[in-house]
């Protein structure tokens, strides 16, 4: 299966599940990667998160995908897409794999606190994805300090010896089990 049709199968999933699934169209042809965007990219994500070290990164997938998400589509002028899943790294048990039983239950208890076995990244409506968080957490975990500040920024189905495997797509999903909790400002 290409990354396009488990895209598509996890928007319709979300959707299945109750959720809200953000209103999608494949561009197919558009890479928004091109050279010039992955050089100014670093400074694109800096401008959008501030300045980072590797300790803000490790195992923060979700938030730093949820507060990079806004700046991405201003910065490149499309739509992009918040998107929950695993990885198959071509092992037995995949990297933080999870399955539609694990949503059912999230779904019906909640968030319960603890480490979640999930990952999230965004991706474009190109296909192309963009992960800030994996080589870092992996360089910690494996103790390779060049892996530090990494970032994927391609189309999914160019990489080599690991898939992105999208099971939910938008935020519905962290807000309906208290993995996201908003604060609202207001004054009386």
């Amino acid at each position: 299966m290409t990354y396009e049709q488990e895209f598509l199968a996890a928007i319709e999933r979300t959707d299945r599940f109750g959720l809200v699934p953000p209103a999608f169209t494949v561009k197919h042809g558009q890479r928004w990667f091109d050279a010039g965007n992955l050089a100014r990219f670093p400074f694109a994500v800096r401008d959008a998160l501030g300045e980072l070290d590797f300790e803000d990164v490790v195992g923060q997938c979700m938030a730093i995908h949820y507060r990079l998400l806004p700046g991405l589509e201003a910065w490149l002028g499309c739509p992009v897409f918040y998107t929950i899943g695993w990885i198959d790294d071509e092992t037995e048990e995949g990297m933080f794999r999870f399955d539609e039983a694990f949503i059912a239950e999230t779904l019906r208890t909640g968030y319960v606190g603890g480490a979640v076995k999930l990952h999230a990244w965004l991706t474009l409506p190109s296909m192309e994805i963009v992960d800030i968080s994996l080589p870092t957490t992996m360089g910690v975990a494996q103790k390779r300090p060049e892996m530090f500040g990494g970032a994927i920024t391609r189309f999914a189905d160019e990489l080599k010896g690991m898939a992105y495997k999208p099971m939910l797509v938008g935020d519905d999903f962290l807000r309906k089990t208290g993995l996201l909790t908003e604060w609202r400002m207001f004054s009386l």
